[in-house]
């Protein structure tokens, strides 16, 4: 039988080199004097991830059948290795007046609110994300973190609300969110980072020595989880620092997202592993990633596709922009699955943490053409530490269940009560096939 030893790590512990300060993956050492048995009945870290992927879908993302016989569409047929992973939800809105024609503002502030904005002022409601923020942040560095691929619009803005009056703004430099996360103090120090690349050495470099010292006194698999975090950091920065390089005033604007790097797909996987990064170091258990603004302008050159993704998403039911509309839809399964894959592999108590976390990935519209924000595409992964039943697909009659019935599940499996969010009616029920 092994033990931990006695003089146990800090869980608040940071290996500091110079003006570089690096968290610390969570590890057995952290627990003190536990034995293994006890350290495997740990209760494991719920997290919460929201990816909002823009534009809604077409008639080839949502999965056929029913309950645990459902097959993935064409659309998400990228997912089929994480199938048993999966909850899918149909006929659920984010619609509150439904008086009011749906468009972009309406879908994006009441997706995650369960609230009606009003067009001459900000005035909407907690989003669930913060809601879910302000209870487990108080066990992380950052409550919350909000990052995104593009800018959001003046007139669309972001989904997330600290309260009825503040939108959280959205970080896009991947550098600056490194830096955020693992610089001295957690605070952006431009100083710190011209410095850091003038002698071109990572942070990790800078606390190698102490690293060294660490991983004498860890056991094995204490060892094996700290060396696959500072892989994946190295690997990381690395990424960044080559994509700092790029040239991207020569490149057509038109062609590329706005941000760094200039590839879309490179800029998605280089923010899908940051957050895999910032729930290792538990500096955060909310996280959320917007892959592009409401009405996004983009283009899709990696895809071959020339048109405009707001053009094709107002197909008007012609079959070309339908397939323009599809083909993008693949690729965004395909860039979850990519994260997906990252979560699995970081093995943790009862599992992975994909296994432990919530991952709501979804959009504010379900028919772009007409903005319906009506039955939405609504897509759950992970398992919240044994609390969610996956593997599934359930659909609810109609569309006149508010979305944010969902939110208040989620919040209740994330062991955040809550009984009212928005134009809730109450939790939904999970456990049927078809309601």
């Amino acid at each position: 039988m092994m033990y931990v030893a006695k003089k146990h790590i800090s869980r608040r512990a940071l290996l500091k080199g110079g003006s570089v300060s690096l968290a610390l993956p969570f590890l057995d050492a952290m627990h003190p004097a536990l034995s293994a048995e006890r350290l495997t009945a740990a209760a494991p870290v719920r997290r919460l991830g929201i990816i909002y992927y823009f534009g809604g879908a077409t008639d080839r993302w949502r999965p056929s059948g029913e309950g645990d016989s459902f097959t993935l569409a064409a659309g998400t047929a990228p997912l089929e290795r994480h199938k048993k992973k999966l909850l899918f939800l149909g006929g659920l809105s984010a619609d509150p007046d439904r008086s009011k024609p749906d468009f972009h503002d309406r879908a994006i502030a009441s997706w995650l609110t369960g609230m009606e904005m009003h067009r001459d002022r900000i005035d909407v409601g907690v989003s669930m994300d913060q809601v879910a923020a302000a209870h487990l942040g108080k066990e992380t560095q950052f409550a919350s973190l909000e990052i995104a691929c593009e800018a959001a619009s003046a007139a669309n803005g972001t989904p997330v609300y600290k309260d009825a009056h503040t939108r959280l703004p959205f970080e896009l430099n991947p550098r600056m969110i490194f830096e955020r996360l693992f610089g001295d103090g957690g605070r952006i120090d431009p100083a710190a980072i011209a410095a850091r690349n003038a002698i071109d050495r990572s942070s990790l470099d800078l606390v190698m020595e102490r690293i060294t010292l660490l991983k004498s006194r860890l056991g094995a698999q204490d060892r094996m989880k700290l060396d696959q975090y500072l892989d994946s950091i190295r690997d990381v920065e690395r990424r960044i620092q080559i994509a700092e390089k790029t040239k991207v005033g020569e490149l057509p604007q038109a062609n590329r997202p706005a941000g760094v790097p200039d590839n879309w797909p490179d800029y998605m996987k280089v923010m899908f592993d940051l957050q895999v990064l910032a729930y290792q170091a538990d500096l955060t258990r909310v996280i959320t990633f917007m892959t592009a603004r409401e009405a996004t302008l983009m283009t899709f050159p990696h895809l071959d596709i020339s048109m405009q993704h707001h053009e094709a998403s107002h197909h008007n039911y012609e079959q070309e922009k339908l397939d323009v509309l599809h083909k993008i839809n693949i690729n965004q399964s395909e860039l979850f699955a990519y994260y997906l894959d990252k979560m699995d592999a970081v093995k943790e108590a009862n599992g992975s943490m994909l296994d432990n976390s919530i991952l709501f990935f979804g959009s504010t519209l379900s028919d772009p053409s007409v903005h319906s924000q009506r039955d939405l595409p609504v897509m759950l992964a992970g398992g919240a530490a044994g609390n969610l039943n996956t593997g599934r697909y359930i659909r609810y009659q109609g569309d006149l269940t508010p979305l944010s019935n969902m939110h208040l599940t989620l919040l209740d499996k994330l062991g955040v009560q809550t009984d009212k969010l928005g134009d809730s009616t109450g939790p939904l029920k999970l456990d049927r096939i078809s309601i």
